[in-house]
């Protein structure tokens, strides 16, 4: 069957076959987008794939991507939260700790206390020490609280000792006898091993053009050397930062085979130089006539697990934004600016003061102690002491001095919790703006991805209707004929 349209003057001829082509091109698109929509019903979202809305499908990924990282960021401001409220507690037990320590020191300066009742009191200070090493080295989820970035062993170990004394009893009958049950707080190694604390070795306002072609001197000896022995090394004139001069450093320092692997030049926040000894059981000491060096000149390496003990832990919080969370052994221990300020040493100061003995520079006799006398101990000012038995001055130091080192190790303890909850009120801002950053980013998109489920349903029951209308009109206008089955 042909049809004839007249268009402009000339006939055009309507074939079935044209009709037939027409109506089933029209039909397979209506249905194409009815099986659209019922995926998008079916699925609740614009699109299935990239070709659908490419640039849409563009915009949905980047967004998800900024999801995928603010979650990451939530997760990492919780482990940081749940890190300082461990701290924050910890913190809080050490104080009480210390308290019971200062409450016993005003104890033992009772007029009515003998040695035998100081005795009792040290016992118990013994014991509140190995609490404060049992504090230092809470664990959180496998980690140290305060082992900074060797957070996998502990900051703090015990050592055992005792007090060999002589006691004279009221009959001036003088007897030696050993005060046993002693215990020292240490720094520890990853094998438990005790290392020193020492000063760090650092430049101050480091300037170019005091190291430039200037030579620095180490003096190194290791568990088998006899004697240390000098090596010196040379900064170069070409080196133009500090950067270049730390390169230039350890270059050299690799390079001299008594040096390789021992020494360790790193950069410090403030854009000084440290030096590091790599082993702790290595002694090794700078010289040099550097200006910038001029107050650490002289002075032994501390180690690198030292330096990480005393390093801080960071945590990315939001994109380019980077937070320490955690306190160190070191930034609780260290109470003033001397070596000697620290919680470790005045802990072994009130133990022998509570056995009646103090500290000397000078033996019995009245001789100076030096490096070879019995007994010695190399003190924070370079000086050699002994322990030696007087135990009215004893008493004197022990409700006096120690009261004073004891209350100022409590404000340092005060300063790093008020330090902590600073942190940990951040942390919970930024724990409210990742989570409305969160709620904007998953809301844009769904604007992109999600379909309007009533505007969809409505829109699927329209193309129905046009499906339905599409097959009925087809059936109206190419009706068959005589010819459709010659055909």
């Amino acid at each position: 069957m042909n049809r004839e349209l007249n268009k402009g003057g000339k006939i055009l001829r309507i074939t079935n076959k044209y009709l037939t082509n027409s109506f089933l091109s029209d039909m397979k698109r209506n249905l194409n987008n009815l099986n659209k929509i019922q995926e998008q019903l079916s699925s609740t979202k614009n699109f299935s794939k990239p070709s659908d809305d490419p640039l849409n499908v563009q915009k949905s990924m980047q967004l998800q991507t900024s999801i995928t990282a603010n979650s990451q960021y939530g997760t990492n401001i919780k482990t940081a939260l749940t890190w300082m409220e461990s701290t924050d507690t910890t913190l809080g037990q050490i104080g009480t700790v210390l308290t019971k320590i200062r409450n016993n020191l005003v104890k033992a300066g009772d007029a009515g206390y003998g040695q035998d009742d100081r005795d009792k009191i040290n016992d118990e200070v013994n014991q509140q020490i190995s609490q404060l090493a049992q504090l230092f080295n809470t664990n959180l989820g496998g980690e140290y609280i305060f082992g900074g970035t060797q957070g996998l062993s502990k900051p703090v170990t015990t050592e055992s000792y005792s007090i060999t004394r002589k006691v004279t009893d009221d009959n001036g009958n003088t007897t030696v006898e050993t005060y046993e049950g002693c215990v020292s707080l240490k720094y520890a190694d990853k094998d438990g091993k005790i290392i020193e604390a020492l000063p760090q070795v650092v430049s101050d306002d480091f300037s170019i053009d005091n190291w430039t072609g200037k030579g620095i001197t180490f003096n190194v000896k290791g568990t088998s050397d006899t004697a240390g022995k000098d090596y010196l090394v040379t900064v170069s004139s070409s080196d133009k930062t500090v950067d270049d001069v730390i390169k230039d450093l350890n270059t050299q320092i690799q390079n001299n085979p008594n040096l390789k692997d021992r020494i360790n030049v790193v950069k410090t926040n403030d854009g000084n130089i440290k030096f590091l000894a790599v082993d702790e059981s290595d002694t090794i000491k700078l010289t040099t006539d550097i200006a910038d060096m001029a107050s650490t000149s002289g002075k032994q390496l501390s180690s690198v697990t030292m330096d990480n003990i005393a390093s801080d832990k960071n945590i990315e919080v939001s994109q380019g934004v980077v937070l320490s969370y955690n306190a160190t052994a070191v930034d609780v221990m260290q109470y003033g600016d001397g070596q000697d300020d620290d919680i470790m040493a005045v802990m072994d100061r009130i133990v022998h003061h509570l056995a009646g003995q103090v500290e000397s520079t000078t033996d019995a006799d009245g001789n100076t102690v030096y490096k070879n006398t019995t007994g010695a101990i190399l003190g924070s000012d370079g000086n050699y002491y002994i322990w030696k038995d007087d135990a009215t001055a004893a008493k004197e130091k022990l409700t006096n001095e120690d009261l004073d080192d004891i209350d100022a190790a409590s404000k340092q303890v005060l300063k790093i919790r008020s330090e902590i909850g600073a942190k940990e009120k951040r942390m919970e801002d930024l724990s409210d703006q990742n989570s409305s950053t969160k709620i904007s980013l998953t809301e844009t998109l769904s604007k992109i991805e999600d379909i309007d489920v009533t505007e969809k349903t409505v829109e699927y029951s329209t193309m129905i209707t046009v499906y339905i209308a599409c097959l009925q009109t087809s059936a109206k206008i190419m009706q068959s004929t005589l010819m459709d089955y010659l055909n």
